[in-house]
């Protein structure tokens, strides 16, 4: 029974990143969902073996579009309604803000036979938003749909911290366990790595080699000036970032968060200066490595922009941190088919006592 693989199914899945990192720890992802029909060009390139339904989830129901029912149901739900890079409507907006209404009507749609686990992910934010009361809502509705999930099973993660990628991104994972299955909700998230664990950001750049000449600021563009300014005085390694008008340096020695807004104009993009060709953007590639995307496997569509990959890019999850995720969620569920690990009882707070 326990050699069962573990089945899973993707909400908001954009480009792939959970259903890569379920992959990695063994899963089998019988579906992913997703409105973005540029998402679905990089996800069929390097996914062509999942089911993609490119429909937007309010559309998207378990009986007419014959969903499987799923061990584990992951949903990086828009962040923007969130975010404090956005305009912060939270659950206000309308075209946005309530599509996680949307996962507690499909979990319900699966009745008797919905997820045992769920996995959600959105801003660090999200927690305090709208002093706590989107939590709360969120918190209410996972309740009433049969789930154990509390605070305690919320967790700001930095891919930082938790893996050896040296991005500076924080984001909330978020973990409930069904009631019909679970007797509380033990779920552990990682401890962070011990100091000396990062790697350089060099081992992620390819600055040896000339980019394409379109990402490089050369004399005479608006910004070049800044960064040449700015490069002067900083160390030469460091990774920059434009904010508004001026230009900061990460002296970490680390790169800024990766945005889904970095394919537009000059701002919240990484930039270095290379050995080869000078002040440029980071590659799409440098992007995609920076978010646990490798070489080995990952295709880039070259039929897409430029802007739309930095897009997909920047929503995406870090693969890597959602792989230790994904690795408790399959202990918890190949738990459920070992007759000696069964939870016998919980306490008032959904902690498991076995």
């Amino acid at each position: 029974m326990n050699e069962l693989p573990v089945t899973v199914g993707c909400l908001f899945a954009a480009i792939g990143g959970f259903c890569k990192a379920f992959e990695i720890a063994g899963a089998r992802v019988l579906w992913a969902n997703e409105k973005d029909r540029f998402a679905k060009i990089t996800f069929d390139r390097n996914f062509s073996h999942i089911r993609y339904l490119c429909k937007p989830v309010e559309e998207l129901t378990v009986r007419d579009d014959a969903l499987d029912p799923v061990d584990v149901l992951t949903a990086g739900f828009p962040c923007q309604p969130f975010s404090v890079a956005g305009e912060k409507k939270g659950f206000e907006d309308k075209a946005r803000g309530e599509l996680f209404l949307h996962i507690i009507r499909i979990l319900r749609e699966f009745g008797p036979r919905k997820p045992k686990i769920l996995l959600l992910e959105n801003v660090r934010n999200f927690r305090t938003h709208d002093r706590g009361r989107t939590f709360e809502r969120v918190q209410r509705e996972l309740q009433r749909a049969g789930y154990w999930f509390t605070d305690r099973n919320a967790q700001i993660l930095n891919t930082l911290k938790h893996t050896d990628i040296p991005q500076n991104r924080d984001r909330i994972f978020m973990a409930a366990f069904s009631r019909d299955y679970f007797a509380g909700n033990a779920f552990r998230f990682p401890e962070p790595l011990p100091p000396g664990s990062l790697r350089p950001v060099s081992d992620f750049l390819s600055l040896d080699e000339k980019a394409p000449e379109e990402i490089y600021f050369r004399p005479g563009h608006r910004y070049y000036p800044h960064f040449a300014a700015e490069m002067a005085k900083g160390k030469p390694d460091s990774v920059y970032q434009l904010r508004r008008n001026y230009v900061r340096e990460n002296k970490s020695g680390v790169c800024f968060t990766l945005m889904a807004n970095m394919g537009d104009g000059g701002h919240n993009h990484p930039v270095v200066r290379d050995r080869r060709g000078g002040i440029r953007k980071l590659t799409l590639r440098e992007c995609a490595r920076l978010q646990g995307y490798e070489d080995e496997w990952f295709q880039i569509p070259e039929e897409l922009s430029r802007a739309q990959i930095s897009k997909q890019l920047g929503n995406s999850v870090t693969v890597p941190l959602v792989v230790k995720l994904a690795e408790e969620c399959l202990r918890h569920i190949r738990s459920l088919r070992e007759p000696s690990e069964q939870l016998v009882g919980s306490d008032a707070h959904g902690e498991v006592k076995t």
